[in-house]
């Protein structure tokens, strides 16, 4: 799955809600030796939950998840460029 999301420019997304973390560092770990996109979110359904954010950061540097990887730390003409070009391409 992640070979395939990094030959598609696709982002996977670190949950960082404590109960939902599908992506665990092993996985993690797999993802960042694919290259593919990373997107760190929390799912909050309150603001006081995006706190968990700080979770998935963790995992992101246990994993060895490159910055320019996750498209969070994307500046922003980057980001809308990114954005586009995924949402121009058909399957």
């Amino acid at each position: 799955m992640f070979g395939e999301a990094a030959k598609l420019d696709k982002a996977v997304e670190i949950d960082s809600y404590p109960d939902r973390q599908d992506l665990n560092v092993s996985l993690l770990k797999l993802a960042a030796k694919s290259g593919c996109r990373i997107s760190i979110g929390t799912d909050a359904p309150h603001a006081s939950q995006l706190n968990f954010i700080d979770l998935g950061l963790a995992a992101a540097l246990i994993a060895r998840i490159p910055a320019e990887r996750v498209i969070n730390f994307l500046p922003l003409p980057e980001l809308r460029r990114w954005v586009a070009s995924v949402r121009g391409r058909s399957l």
